[in-house]
């Protein structure tokens, strides 16, 4: 095993030196240009993409070269067991990788932690380990690839891309990866065997290489749904590509105006002043608000966008670390540090951490803050109810400054905003009809006496989270009382059976996606829950599973299967659904038939 081991990092030894030189070229020179710790999520992305592309493609090339026939059994027929051989193979290729992607990046950050003044915490340490991690999650993905059944092997590198959904963050995102990262290995182990193609008697192991087969076709048919959009496009009937979108839908909320928005909430509105308003409307500036999708999470890796921002009056750039909860500011000039800046003259610590956004101002999940270049220091100006977090940042609306948080609109005096540093107190506060995760828009209109504030809820409608949008339209008076002014349903523009088809399609898959979506990660208050589907999508789930089932009993009796193999791969089809039936289709082949007996010869009597 040990020679084995060695001979492979012989032999890749020259391309993952060149690898990692390369790496480590390009990360030096774009160090040198820009603070590689400060960058936006999307560059974090593309490094990620990069080397997991590596690493699949050092898997599929290193078992490409044994795979063949001839050389496959000659690796097998070894003195070793097949387990041993396969972990000295992919042992030698996670240390290459080790050496190619995770060494180059440490030190690069060894680089900017003790020869630049740039802000280097423990979660960027942590950049090195998550990135060898991707690139061996791409390399087993490849290995398995080659090694397995090429009827479904390709789904292995479905499980990789995982990481970009996942809500996961910080050592939880490492804990992630680990667990793809087992699966994956237990694939290759089930594989590596002298007839790869062969099936496994093992249930487990069936199941092992049967769920990333049904999630590889539940999102193969997923996707080939916008192909249905294509053709909607082409023949000129898909709302989207409508120059009038149809009316009361949820394309036509989406598009519309502010000013439009708010006359088409209360079109219907039987209210007196409901006149007056239209009036109001057409005269005044409505400001139109979008709630947030994510805030910047304690130790995690990567940043929504950078955590910086500059001074020019006074010579200084204030870098945010997750470390010290404050900011550690350094000469624009000089490049060298200062000191830190917390919040207030006593310098305290942020409770979470803080985005800057506009030309002075910062905020968190919990408060947001200003500031002040003449003094130098950070003050605390609106700290949202304890339960709540910031939804959108302080934004003008009128004479006042509306805060969204996830449960409330709050409406803090413009006038001491603008005048002063101390903490603002709501003057209004206008409670949310619905999820903050379904919020598209809020639009507003300052009235002589208040506002008038609509609330349109859409987001989710085409992933079939969001069953029933709506708008609504809510009067508040100057002393906060609020009254519903109109509600309104909106239609889905599509077909219900179009946008629902990751649910109907397998209802179990679509948990189970959902579910590894969440795994290791905190709550999220800007996320909501899936609305339950519509009893038309369940009747027609329950149809495929039906139809899945049939299908796996007729398909069944061709196969090379045991009667408890049949039973089980029958069950499965009718708890799964479709996508079961493929993986079934694909991980069994057929029975042969028996070749007809040739006719004996008759002596012939003399």
């Amino acid at each position: 095993m040990n020679d084995l081991f060695k001979g492979e990092l012989l032999r890749f030894r020259l391309w993952a030196g060149i690898a990692a030189i390369v790496n480590l070229a390009v990360l030096g020179f774009l160090s040198r240009m820009v603070d590689m710790a400060q960058q936006p999520l999307f560059v974090y992305q593309v490094f990620a993409a990069v080397y997991a592309v590596a690493g699949a493609l050092l898997g599929m090339y290193q078992m490409g070269t044994y795979r063949k026939p001839n050389q496959w059994l000659s690796l097998l027929h070894r003195p070793l067991h097949r387990l041993r051989i396969a972990g000295a193979l992919s042992g030698a290729g996670m240390i290459l990788l080790l050496a190619a992607v995770a060494l180059p990046i440490a030190l690069v950050a060894l680089y900017q932690d003790t020869m630049t003044a740039r802000v280097v915490d423990l979660r960027h340490w942590l950049l090195p380990i998550a990135a060898w991690l991707i690139a061996v999650s791409g390399y087993l993905a490849g290995a398995y690839a080659m090694a397995g059944n090429r009827r479904y092997s390709f789904a292995a590198f479905l499980l990789p891309n995982l990481f970009m959904y996942a809500q996961a963050s910080g050592v939880a995102m490492l804990g992630l990866q680990l667990v793809v990262i087992a699966f994956l290995a237990a694939m290759l182990a089930i594989a590596f065997k002298p007839d790869p193609a062969a099936p496994s008697r093992n249930p487990a192991a069936v199941l092992v290489i049967a769920l990333p087969v049904q999630l590889g076709a539940y999102f193969l048919v997923w996707m080939l749904g916008y192909g249905v959009e294509v053709a909607w496009t082409v023949a000129g009937t898909h709302p989207l590509n409508m120059p009038v979108p149809p009316m009361d839908g949820t394309i036509e909320a989406d598009r519309a105006e502010g000013k439009d928005m708010l006359l088409l909430g209360i079109k219907n509105s039987r209210d007196p002043e409901a006149a007056l308003w239209r009036e109001q409307i057409a005269l005044s500036d409505v400001y139109t608000r979008y709630p947030l999708r994510n805030l910047p999470v304690q130790g995690s890796m990567t940043n929504l966008s950078p955590l910086e921002f500059g001074d020019d009056e006074n010579n200084l750039w204030l870098v945010y670390s997750h470390d010290r909860a404050r900011f550690v500011t350094r000469g624009l000039r000089d490049q060298r540090r200062i000191g830190e800046m917390g919040v207030g003259e006593q310098q305290a610590a942020f409770p979470a951490p803080t985005m800057p956004y506009g030309a002075t101002y910062l905020y968190n999940a919990d408060a947001a803050y200003q500031y002040d270049s003449e003094q130098q220091r950070m003050f605390e100006r609106i700290r949202l109810p304890q339960g709540e977090v910031m939804a959108s940042p302080p934004q003008p609306a009128g004479d006042n400054i509306l805060v969204l948080s996830n449960r409330a609109a709050y409406f803090y005096p413009g006038r001491e905003a603008m005048n002063g540093l101390d903490l603002l107190q709501p003057l209004l506060r206008v409670a949310m009809p619905g999820q903050v995760g379904n919020l598209s828009r809020m639009d507003v209109i300052e009235l002589l006496d208040g506002y008038l504030v609509s609330y349109t809820y859409t987001w989710g409608v085409w992933s079939g989270e969001l069953q029933h949008p709506f708008q609504q339209v809510l009067r508040v008076d100057s002393k906060g009382r609020v009254r519903i002014v109109a509600r309104r349903a909106l239609s889905i523009d599509l077909p219900s059976v179009y946008t629902n088809r990751n649910s109907w399609l397998s209802p179990v898959l679509r948990a189970l996606c959902l579910g590894a979506q969440d795994l290791f990660a905190a709550q999220d208050p800007l996320r909501a829950k899936p609305e339950p589907m519509p009893a038309s999508v369940l009747w027609l789930a329950g149809a495929c599973c039906l139809l899945s089932l049939l299908g796996a009993v007729w398909l069944s009796r061709r196969l090379q299967l045991s009667m408890r193999g049949r039973i089980g791969w029958v069950v499965l089809c009718g708890v799964v659904g479709l996508p079961a039936l493929v993986s079934l289709w694909l991980l069994y082949p057929r029975r042969e038939p028996l070749p007809m007996a040739a006719p004996s010869a008759q002596p012939v009597a003399a």
